[in-house]
């Protein structure tokens, strides 16, 4: 026990353990101010900087842009939880842009409260995985009126076109040995 402890003289071994220990908290070399900020906090204190911030979704296979731009959009998409706006920061902090389309804009008008979410992706496009994520971000951030009925992903690529084709005529295939044969003429293009 130390001349500056606060504990009465009759702490137990496990009070004086316990006051030693915290005693040392201030040589930890973390600074609390980095730790707080998604831009600065060590990659793995993450998981916990989100738990603190209120990050509905989480994944630990996203990248670190991913995980530290949904920290940072969470705190705008709680203050607007429960609209299309909601909805479209969840998902672009994760780097999905998303266009959503409410049923009263669709033509022919869908069914009401009803919307679905349109995807402007380059030549990756969404993968399976993700769509479980993209539900569960929309889930969480939107209204509980308003239902998803479609996602429509639009593909686009950024090179040039490039045609190839081949041709093949007059192969025979037999199917069966009391049909007659099929002639078969085809023309396959290849992008290349």
């Amino acid at each position: 026990m130390s001349e500056t402890s606060l504990l009465p003289k009759n702490a137990s071994a496990y009070e004086l353990a316990l006051e030693a220990t915290t005693a040392r908290i201030g040589n930890v070399p973390v600074i609390v101010r980095e730790v707080w900020n998604p831009d600065t906090c060590p990659y793995n204190l993450l998981p916990w900087l989100a738990s603190a911030s209120s990050v509905d979704t989480w994944q630990a296979d996203w990248t670190d842009e991913q995980k530290r731009g949904a920290i940072k959009a969470s705190l705008a998409i709680h203050q607007r939880k429960g609209t299309i706006g909601a909805v479209k920061r969840a998902l672009a902090a994760i780097g999905l842009g998303v266009k959503v389309q409410e049923w009263f804009n669709q033509d022919p008008p869908g069914d009401p409260f009803t919307f679905k979410l349109i995807f402007e992706t380059d030549q990756t496009g969404i993968q399976f995985d993700d769509i479980a994520v993209i539900l569960e971000l929309v889930d969480n951030a939107k209204n509980l009126r308003s239902h998803l009925t479609k996602i429509v992903p639009i593909v686009t690529t950024r090179n040039q076109p490039s045609m190839a084709t081949a041709s093949n005529s007059g192969t025979e295939v037999t199917v069966d040995q009391y049909l007659d044969p099929i002639v078969v003429i085809n023309e396959l293009v290849i992008p290349i």
